[in-house]
């Protein structure tokens, strides 16, 4: 259980934060969603594909580490098994928080139950004179430009949808201890053939928004599968 607080120096002036690979947290998620600056490194890993809020009609990013709902991979013990990682998965303790829902003030906020939070070793958060520490300050910076990274890539999505370039995409996959085909609906891609025929104009401007790249890297990561696959199949037998 979480036990979510706003970080103050009056109360947490004792505490310390250690940092670990261990990301196990995260073993009951396969979908992880990811920033655009997430898409060159984490394509090299894993399939990188969209996903579709039925209610709002906005889209998601995310890294696939797992082919089945409710097994991640990568994160099933607290040894990281991975050369890159998401930005996002560095947060843990701390968070932002919006002071109310009119405002667009943010607090810092820390996560207690949390085992990355000490009161021996590790980063302290407040100094003797109870001022922020230089960590806690790079620590705050780093949550504000996630946030900052999170509005740009629901930009790029949001732009991408415009231009029609997402579609559903159905995944028909066969493991080693499946008898039947396995399939996985809700996941979206670009169409190779709609960016093909989009117009100079809409092209130029994917260009001239830096997304080309991402797009890119996107469809590099598909090739990924086969590693999902031999990873899916490898815990199978062992479960």
């Amino acid at each position: 259980m979480t036990k979510i607080t706003p970080l103050n120096n009056a109360e947490h002036s004792g505490i310390s934060i250690i940092e670990s690979n261990d990301f196990s947290r995260f073993s009951n998620e396969h979908l992880i969603p990811v920033l655009a600056q997430d898409f060159l490194p984490l394509a090299t890993e894993f399939p990188i594909v969209f996903v579709k809020n039925t209610e709002t009609g906005r889209f998601t990013p995310v890294a696939m580490m797992g082919l089945k709902i409710g097994v991640n991979l990568y994160c099933q013990d607290s040894s990281w098994h991975s050369n890159v990682t998401p930005l996002g998965f560095s947060n843990a303790p701390l968070s932002l928080m919006k002071t109310s829902e009119q405002s667009d003030e943010v607090m810092v906020c820390i996560d207690l139950n949390s085992h990355l939070v000490v009161k021996e070793g590790g980063h302290r958060l407040f100094i003797d004179s109870k001022e922020q520490s230089e960590y806690l300050k790079k620590r705050t910076q780093a949550l504000l430009d996630i946030d900052s990274f999170n509005q740009q890539t629901a930009n790029i999505c949001q732009f991408l949808s415009s231009l029609k370039l997402l579609e559903p995409k159905q995944l028909s996959l066969k493991l080693l201890n499946n008898k039947t085909v396995m399939n996985i609906d809700g996941i979206y891609v670009i169409d190779k053939e709609r960016l093909n025929d989009l117009s100079d104009e809409d092209f130029l401007s994917l260009k001239n928004r830096g997304i080309l790249p991402l797009i890119y890297a996107h469809q590099l990561s598909l090739q990924q599968f086969s590693r999902l696959i031999k990873k899916q199949n490898q815990y199978d037998l062992s479960h």
